[in-house]
């Protein structure tokens, strides 16, 4: 007589443990803390968005990292909770219609938030290694087009991602899903799907960080040579490019299990997201790192930004005072400065 329990059901519940904790504890807390250091964000450099093109840059990094984090986190947040406490009924007949409409919606979100990276390091580069030109390039004008044409291709490009697959109703009124014949070309396959998507989505703008962030230390080096003769301002310059370099060399980091993830998912058979296989946990930990990845800006900017602190810190005291005096007296005293002159370039 065998006295013990049935290894697959101790696997089965091991596994929702696991995705219960991470895919959805741990995520929700991400989302929370994302939320609330990106809306701050926002509010520090709000009041100069039409004078910095920093600002704009930061604000639309902000904005795009939190949707990021809706995204992923109610596409994985509330299955692990559904399928843990056993409830949720609505969720179960409609689960197959929020992957379908919400997993290339995010897939698209999350390409113009690799890009938004690579545009505020590109601004960076050019304060930095081609001041000559950054009139022109950080123009307000030239930042608007810029992200502008950025955010309209990664829609057009991500577009093809909506006519992979489409529903249908079997006998018995439950909702199905089928891939339509552009999902099921080969060509489609190999050229969009691994060719042209890896290039666009992670080759290209990766290639493009690393070189911009090797330029930006090879210059911040020689800057800090002579750190001591420098001005406050020009130190807060100079500790804006480290905060950056650190959110890039985050970001890469972040990034890059998830190209890794989408050739097992490619290669390995139908049985790949099985319970208990390697590739089961490596999955859920690519989806919280692009959660972490985006949740984390505010706190780089506050350890490594003495500026940003400083702007942070004005602005809590401005809003903790009572009354429109309080703040006009600040104002006229000089107590609060412009962001545009403290973090752009």
């Amino acid at each position: 007589m065998t006295n013990g329990t049935d290894p697959s059901l101790t696997l089965a519940r091991h596994c929702l443990l696991y995705t219960f904790i991470l895919d959805g504890v741990f995520n929700w807390i991400l989302l929370m803390i994302g939320f609330a250091g990106n809306a701050l964000t926002c509010l520090v450099v709000w009041k100069d968005r039409k004078m910095s093109a920093m600002s704009l840059l930061m604000i639309n990094l902000a904005v795009v990292d939190t949707l990021i984090l809706l995204i992923w986190t109610s596409q994985t947040a509330i299955p692990a909770f559904c399928n843990y406490f056993k409830g949720c009924q609505l969720y179960y007949r409609i689960k197959r219609a929020i992957w379908i409409y919400g997993w290339p919606f995010g897939t698209t979100v999350q390409l113009i938030g690799t890009w938004s990276i690579v545009s505020i390091t590109f601004s960076r580069f050019v304060s930095v290694c081609w001041p000559s030109r950054a009139s022109h390039l950080n123009s307000r004008r030239h930042i608007l087009m810029r992200t502008l044409a950025m955010h309209i291709g990664c829609i057009v490009f991500s577009s093809f991602r909506f006519a992979e697959v489409y529903i249908v109703y079997d006998d018995n009124g439950n909702m199905l899903y089928r891939k339509t014949a552009l999902a099921s070309s080969v060509i489609y396959k190999y050229v969009y799907t691994l060719a042209f998507y890896y290039a666009i989505t992670y080759l290209v703008p990766l290639s493009m960080l690393m070189y911009f962030t090797v330029r930006l230390i090879i210059n911040l080096r020689e800057i800090n040579k002579r750190r001591q003769e420098m001005s406050r301002k020009a130190k807060e310059r100079s500790d804006l490019t480290f905060s950056l370099i650190i959110v890039v060399v985050i970001f890469m980091f972040c990034q890059l299990p998830n190209p890794i993830r989408r050739l097992l998912y490619v290669i390995y058979a139908p049985l790949r997201i099985r319970c208990g296989t390697p590739y089961f946990y490596f999955s859920s930990w690519t989806v919280t790192l692009v959660n972490f990845n985006s949740s984390c800006n505010f706190f780089i900017f506050c350890l490594c930004s003495p500026g940003f602190r400083r702007q942070l810190k004005q602005m809590i005291i401005r809003r903790g005072r009572v009354g429109p005096l309080g703040l006009s007296n600040a104002v006229n005293n000089g107590r609060v400065n412009s962001v545009s002159s403290r973090i752009s370039s």
